[in-house]
């Protein structure tokens, strides 16, 4: 099953971000996806789908639910009516306040009185006119940090295997391999690296990595650096050549295969195409 990591950078002026609906004319995101940040739903009219990798939850008018940093997700829109909001809180936001600052905690479902102020405190963030300038963050803040407050107080799991990472049948491994490769894309990453970074034997991991996600782990990576490679072409004044050389292709030629392999147009094409439309 195919997912991709998203990049949630925070608002400059406090440690998470808002995203509301329908605010932004733009659909959910389709695809299952995951990010550093916890993220905090609350429907305020309608329903959603939230689909998870082995789950899928109807969320309801008035509920909230807690995904968890990493956690692999998606949303489907249900409904002209829906009214949506999510918090997203970087775990460096919460870390000095839990016992070990170096564990990234997991959160439960809140309950009772934590569930309570959440979804009201949540009703009140949806009701802000804006999320970004400087003195509305003062009121976003405050919002998050009670949040944050209730999910550290009420919500901690204290589930060892999880913080510790021990878990034998999850996506961690492949997470962090991906997150390994996006960050590290534009130099030469080989499979002993890569496997040797996630502690498995190259055998085992590439075999985990296809079982996962589907793809071979050279061919998400050269993916990964294409991606980068049609952005930089389609952003910058750059040659095809700078292009590869500076996003982690061997030469040009591997980049130009790569690319009508995908995409089944040149880099050159793709990017005159982006231009014309």
């Amino acid at each position: 099953m195919k997912y991709k990591k998203a990049l949630l950078p925070p608002e400059p002026y406090y440690s998470g971000r808002v995203t509301r609906y329908p605010d932004r004319k733009v659909p959910f995101e389709a695809g299952l996806r995951w990010h550093v940040s916890y993220e905090i739903a609350y429907v305020k009219k309608g329903k959603v789908r939230l689909n998870k990798l082995d789950c899928e939850i109807i969320l309801n008018e008035g509920d909230v639910y807690v995904l968890n940093s990493q956690e692999v997700h998606s949303y489907d829109d249900i409904g002209d009516d829906t009214q949506v909001i999510m918090l997203n809180i970087i775990p460096k936001a919460i870390a000095p306040y839990v016992d070990d600052p170096h564990i990234v905690p997991k959160f439960k479902q809140p309950q009772g009185e934590a569930l309570e102020f959440i979804r009201k405190t949540m009703n009140i963030l949806y009701g802000f006119e804006e999320y970004k300038s400087k003195l509305i963050s003062m009121k976003v803040r405050a919002v998050m940090y009670s949040v944050a407050y209730y999910l550290i107080r009420d919500c901690i799991d204290n589930n060892i295997e999880y913080v510790h990472g021990s878990q034998a049948d999850d996506f961690d491994c492949a997470k962090s391999a991906i997150r390994y490769m996006h960050d590290n894309y534009k130099h030469e990453i080989t499979l002993g690296e890569i496997a040797n970074y996630v502690g498995m034997t190259p055998a085992h991991f590439s075999k985990y990595f296809k079982e996962k996600t589907e793809e071979t782990f050279s061919r998400y990576l050269r993916r990964v650096r294409l991606e980068h490679a049609i952005d930089d072409l389609r952003n910058k004044k750059i040659t095809v050549r700078q292009a590869a050389i500076e996003n982690g292709f061997p030469n040009v030629n591997s980049l130009i295969l790569s690319c009508k392999s995908e995409y089944g147009r040149t880099p050159a094409e793709l990017k005159n195409y982006s231009e014309k439309n």
